[in-house]
């Protein structure tokens, strides 16, 4: 897939709705969200959230360009479906249909000049903790994952004081052989994946004092479920692993995205920071000793009880990162190729910046 048009959830929309499909002024947008600090305040208790309406009816390569893209709403609060609802009202009134819209281009594609608006909000983009807070799920903490929920493998670790989540390679297919060597990692297959109508159920359950909020692993139901088209409206049975399984289908094959090199460049940063023992310390080490994995980095007690952390195996040495420097500062591409992978360089370390100043927006 090279274009958002090719994927099977824009194609999914184009069947549900033949007649919405036929006329190309309707309008399908996409919604994206996250936090900055736009005057250089670094505080966790406050964070400001643009809100911005990507158009898919233009061309694929001026779709994310500055003046295609729409800034829909400032939220200064993590708090965002109270300010979320006037646009949701909009949406809602847009996908009814809005009369006697004027195109001002009908003489040259042989369309009538008024005609009825209409517009679907196909998905949101986010990364991980922006998804959180636009969805409602849970970001970390108990059932922190919107395909298992309560089924996800996790611990509580005393050291780390959070909860850890173990036995990834259960998500593999059973015949894979990097499921490693472990016989519960062999034996238990993934969890089922739960549908949107599930979480529904759920969260009224919470509303009713059935299931504490903490343990829900939502913290509340999205106002973007009020888009007609977000509700699950048929149920559908198939086998899995020999079991019958029952989902509820929507409308949307898909409705909330992850930002693919927004993750990338978190996980790397903290890879990076690991193996060049930015991020390392003794409740890390006490965490695997709790878990019983990585004993060649436990910490060593001596007699006199003096703890030391023996070098860990993912740990660069001095002159090993020396080197990892060298070959970096070595690597040479095609002048274009170099210009334009430092211009990517420099645009994903801005956007992923803690803080944006106003008056480098427009120098983007």
């Amino acid at each position: 897939m090279r274009l958002v048009v090719d994927s099977p959830a824009f194609q999914h929309v184009q069947q549900t709705w033949p007649k919405f499909r036929r006329d190309p002024r309707h309008l399908r947008f996409g919604l994206a969200s996250d936090g900055v600090s736009p005057y250089g305040v670094k505080s966790s208790s406050h964070s400001t959230w643009p809100v911005v309406l990507t158009n898919y009816n233009v061309h694929p390569w001026l779709a994310s360009k500055k003046d295609y893209l729409l800034l829909a709403l400032i939220i200064p609060v993590k708090n965002i479906d109270i300010y979320l609802e006037p646009l949701v009202e909009e949406l809602q009134q847009l996908w009814t249909g809005v009369d006697d819209v004027y195109d001002g281009r009908t003489e040259r594609i042989g369309r009538d000049k008024w005609f009825t608006l209409k517009e679907v909000l196909l998905w949101t983009m986010h990364d991980y903790p922006g998804c959180a807070q636009v969805s409602g799920f849970q970001a970390s903490g108990y059932a922190a994952c919107p395909t298992c929920g309560p089924a996800l493998p996790m611990a509580r670790s005393s050291h780390l004081s959070k909860q850890v989540y173990m036995s990834y390679s259960t998500y593999l297919p059973m015949d894979d052989p990097l499921r490693g060597t472990r016989a519960e990692q062999n034996t238990v297959e993934p969890p089922i994946p739960l549908d949107m109508y599930w979480w529904e159920q759920r969260w009224r359950d919470v509303e009713e004092g059935y299931i504490p909020v903490e343990r829900a692993g939502l913290k509340r139901w999205s106002i973007l479920h009020r888009l007609p088209y977000w509700k699950p409206n048929e149920f559908r049975v198939f086998m899995q692993s020999e079991n019958f399984v029952g989902i509820w289908l929507h409308d949307l094959m898909i409705q909330h995205l992850l930002d693919p090199m927004h993750i990338e460049a978190n996980i790397t940063k903290s890879l990076i920071k690991r193996i060049f023992i930015e991020k390392d310390g003794k409740p890390a080490r006490r965490a695997g000793a709790e878990f019983g994995v990585h004993p060649e980095a436990w910490i060593h007690v001596s007699d006199g009880g003096i703890e030391t952390l023996p070098p860990a195996p993912w740990i660069l040495t001095t002159e090993e990162r020396k080197i990892c420097k060298k070959r970096i500062s070595e690597i040479r591409f095609p002048i274009d190729l170099r210009d334009a992978i430092c211009d990517l360089l420099a645009l994903m370390r801005w956007v992923c910046s803690k803080t944006i100043w106003i008056a480098e927006i427009d120098e983007k």
